[in-house]
């Protein structure tokens, strides 16, 4: 059933990013602005401990789409995410990375496909990785392990952008308060029979700044597709 689809709201989460934060939400701004996007932006500055915050208020100061929101402490990556989540009102929503490792048009794309009403949820298939041969080894090994176990049939489930209508966030409830957000929301995407579209990106090579994914993500990732695949909720 279609929807009136207008307005974007996307959640940026920021963990100690004030290399690049500020150039990759411009960017952003100036891309959106240019297409005649309405949005809002939530900047969520997680608990960081270098000067993210004091940009991220500089940000918001500067621009009215932008808003700024400050938690003491970080509460994870989806926990930061949930947090802005909350902030939106839109009828499309979702996040975003603040990185500038996926380029703004992706966002773009995606927007312009949720409009067309076919689909309840748009994320980011990254077709080709720059960011390393590592984290591409790692994604490819996910993505089969997902399929193998999980039956899930899209690629790249952490693939960013990730945008909704709100009634599918709605029906997702997101909970996880870590990595395995993206996870989550896939797994029940498929359980509930969502329509999900993609849209091709590049995963670029940061330019500064330093990824946030260790060997720890990974392993929290391993375990939570052998619990899922053994009827188990991680995110619960």
């Amino acid at each position: 059933m279609k929807q009136d689809l207008d307005s974007l709201g996307l959640v940026i989460p920021l963990y100690d990013e004030e290399a690049c934060c500020v150039w990759a939400t411009r960017s952003l701004c100036s891309c959106l602005d240019g297409a005649a996007v309405p949005y809002r932006l939530v900047l969520v500055n997680n608990g960081s401990r270098d000067r993210t915050g004091k940009l991220v208020d500089m940000l918001a100061s500067g621009h009215p789409s932008v808003e700024a929101l400050h938690l003491s402490r970080n509460a994870g990556y989806g926990g930061g995410i949930l947090q802005g989540l909350r902030r939106l009102e839109t009828p499309i929503l979702g996040w975003h990375w603040g990185d500038g490792q996926v380029e703004p048009h992706v966002v773009l794309q995606a927007w312009r496909l949720m409009r067309t009403g076919s689909f309840d949820m748009v994320k980011a298939r990254r077709t080709m990785r720059q960011d390393g041969w590592a984290r591409a080894m790692v994604s490819r090994s996910y993505n089969v392990g997902t399929h193998a176990l999980l039956g899930i049939p899209h690629d790249d489930l952490n693939g960013c952008p990730k945008l909704f209508t709100r009634r599918a966030m709605e029906l997702l409830t997101p909970a996880s308060m870590d990595w395995l957000l993206d996870l989550e929301v896939m797994v029940k995407a498929v359980r509930h029979g969502l329509e999900v579209g993609q849209v091709p990106a590049v995963m670029r090579r940061r330019s500064e700044g330093a990824s946030k994914v260790n060997l720890l993500t990974v392993a929290e990732f391993t375990k939570a597709m052998g619990l899922i695949a053994l009827g188990r909720e991680p995110w619960e």
